[in-house]
């Protein structure tokens, strides 16, 4: 059972003057293969009055992968979560080279991971409570992994980015322009980047993912004053789509949350933090509840 009243306070664990402090909340570092490339980035569990049925929560980073969610990342162990943060292919330190599609099939990779039994019997997990949670690209690698996995329990969109909306026009100019951020990753050039999502623009594109996940739970963060990834152009296409569809799954929760803050979730991360953490207990417990 997750506790939100350790969101933004310390708990209280008592080790009753023994030794012992297994027990204990830390971190070590994530070490596995991803399409022959070593994945490196954090792993962090809770302490001991969260002792098993764990959640857990992939963290996909945007592009490049500069910006960091880490007051998310130590809000949701706190409460209960064991939270993976990993670099894909191509950055901060993993091998291989850097691609959007990469990063998809590295989420993908690793939610499995976070299944094996070894990952399960030493994290203390629910290998059935796994979620995937990106910001920006990284919720373009949420998504476009998620609707691959039938068990996943949830998907969490910060301030999506959908690459596949800016490959024309003006638009395209912008998206070149961002994608200069990526000649710090290891890469084949920010042409191949782009290519990538060229060949596999339909595969990619959010509106086309909705029949693969209208019966999974799905939190939307938006950022009203986004200048990098519009709502109009990133956010609603999905959540419009989501809503016409005639199996729309009441049992599953859909939620849509909009903040009047930029890209980066700044000026609302408290609020953005409350609404993340209601939405994987709701996942895990009772939905009636959120």
């Amino acid at each position: 059972m997750l506790n939100l009243n350790y969101l933004f306070e310390d708990s209280e664990v008592s080790f009753d003057g023994k030794a012992d402090t297994t027990g204990l909340s830390d971190y070590m570092t994530l070490d596995f293969v991803s399409g022959e490339s070593h994945i490196y980035g954090e792993i962090m569990w809770p302490g001991k009055e969260f002792p098993s049925e764990r959640p857990c929560v992939i963290m996909l980073h945007g592009f490049p992968g500069s910006a960091r969610n880490d007051d998310i990342s130590h809000a949701l162990c706190r409460i209960g979560c064991v939270v993976i943060v990993p670099h894909h292919r191509g950055a901060w330190g993993s091998g291989g080279k850097y691609l959007i599609t990469n990063c998809i099939e590295d989420a993908k990779n690793l939610a499995h991971f976070a299944r094996t039994d070894n990952f399960v019997r030493k994290y203390k997990i629910n290998p059935d409570k796994i979620f995937l949670l990106g910001h920006s690209m990284g919720a373009n690698s949420a998504l476009n992994a998620g609707k691959q996995l039938d068990w996943l329990r949830g998907i969490i969109m910060l301030a999506p980015y959908d690459p596949t909306r800016y490959l024309s026009g003006e638009k395209k100019v912008f998206f070149h322009s961002l994608l200069q951020e990526g000649k710090i990753l290891n890469s084949d050039g920010i042409d191949s980047i782009y290519e990538d999502v060229v060949k596999n623009a339909e595969n990619l594109s959010f509106p086309n993912a909705v029949s693969k996940i209208e019966d999974k739970n799905l939190l939307l963060i938006a950022a009203d004053y986004d200048s990098v990834a519009t709502k109009e152009d990133m956010v609603y296409p999905l959540w419009n789509a989501l809503q016409k569809r005639k199996g729309f799954n009441k049992n599953k929760i859909h939620r849509l949350v909009e903040f009047p803050t930029e890209h980066g979730l700044l000026g609302r991360r408290i609020s953005s933090i409350r609404e993340i953490a209601s939405f994987i207990a709701a996942c895990v417990g009772d939905p009636r509840t959120y």
